[in-house]
């Protein structure tokens, strides 16, 4: 009598890739984007399966950004995780490359990275889950549903504090904006920023001329060195999107002054009060707690919203001047008209 033997299991290696988006919240705690489905009490990171012929790194980008809404580039890659199931030949989940008529055991692998926000919003976020949103560290930890993403929430914001490692905790709040201090995740945007010729006609300068591996090894000396002449700061919208810089440079203590600087690099944001609110923040922080009385700027005379921006916050045109063949309007602020005018 023949005996037949089972037939063995088809085993099939699949994979996909998810990030864990970070920010620092006003308290300097860390937060990170989840994605939940309230009826199920699921909470899980954001992550799934490659389309056609993309990368690892073009799926974690394309999905994350799918379920959460947020535009988001990557800082680091993080973990891998493994795990294996089996596909009942029942499932709605069976892919046509995948025998329909029998089960199957499947090896997963997920990719995982740490990411940042640079725009977009929750209010984006795709049907998958219920919603998305930010939260706590320590909170997300006890919240997600499965460990393993719990050691990969971990371990990225390990990462993300590595980063940060040369940041203060200062962090300004405005109406619009919040001001922090700068950190090594801004190097990307600042480069991108700073290669951009019409960004540079506004400064009246050349686009920067220089590598980006370069220019990120420079960026990581100058955070590390303590300058006592200059205060710089990123400037974030309520979503913690870097959106531009502000800085106080040239300071002078005999004389109590200092040169004003701002830059709003992203366009999306330009001509709807960001610059004015982050410009009154600092002016509020740096005649409240500093000795400076008396900050300055100048900007090209062609560059009117510039100008109004300026004005709105509490500057003054005083004269105009020609340098290298342009001609440009000199605008100040003094401590105590400043507070005459915020009484």
């Amino acid at each position: 009598m023949n005996i037949l033997k089972p037939r063995a299991m088809k085993t099939v290696t699949r994979w996909s890739a998810g990030g864990v988006v970070a920010r620092a919240n006003d308290e300097n705690r860390i937060e990170i984007a989840l994605v939940g489905r309230l009826g199920d009490n699921l909470w899980a990171l954001p992550k799934g399966t490659p389309d056609y012929d993309e990368t690892i790194e073009e799926t974690a980008i394309r999905e994350v950004q799918e379920e959460t809404g947020l535009d988001v580039k990557l800082l680091s890659s993080v973990d891998e995780t493994r795990y294996s199931f089996v596909r009942s030949k029942h499932s709605r989940l069976m892919s046509e490359r995948d025998n329909p008529r029998a089960n199957i055991k499947v090896n997963k692998t997920v990719y995982w990275y740490l990411m940042e926000a640079c725009g977009g919003g929750f209010e984006h976020h795709d049907h998958e889950y219920d919603v998305a949103c930010w939260v706590d560290l320590d909170k997300a930890l006890k919240q997600l549903t499965h460990y393993s993403e719990a050691k990969v929430a971990r371990s990225a914001a390990r990462i993300f504090r590595k980063l940060n490692t040369f940041q203060d905790t200062v962090r300004l709040k405005g109406r619009l904006t919040t001001l922090r201090s700068k950190r090594m995740s801004d190097a990307w945007n600042d480069y991108v920023w700073r290669t951009d010729p019409e960004l540079s006609e506004l400064d009246a300068a050349e686009p920067l001329g220089l590598a980006y591996v370069d220019f990120e090894r420079f960026y990581r000396e100058d955070l590390k060195k303590s300058n006592r002449k200059s205060f710089k700061f990123a400037i974030e919208d309520q979503n913690g999107v870097h959106i531009g810089n502000c800085m106080c440079y040239d300071y002078n203590r005999r004389r109590t002054q200092a040169e004003f600087g701002i830059m709003i690099g992203d366009p999306e944001y330009w001509g709807k009060g960001y610059g004015s609110d982050a410009t009154k923040t600092l002016l509020s922080h740096i005649f409240t707690n500093t000795d400076i009385r008396r900050l300055y700027l100048h900007t090209l005379s062609t560059n009117r919203r510039a100008q109004r921006s300026f004005e709105n916050a509490g500057f003054r045109k005083y004269d105009h001047i020609w340098r290298e063949g342009k001609s440009f309007v000199q605008m100040e602020v003094l401590a105590h008209d400043w507070a005459r005018d915020n009484a």
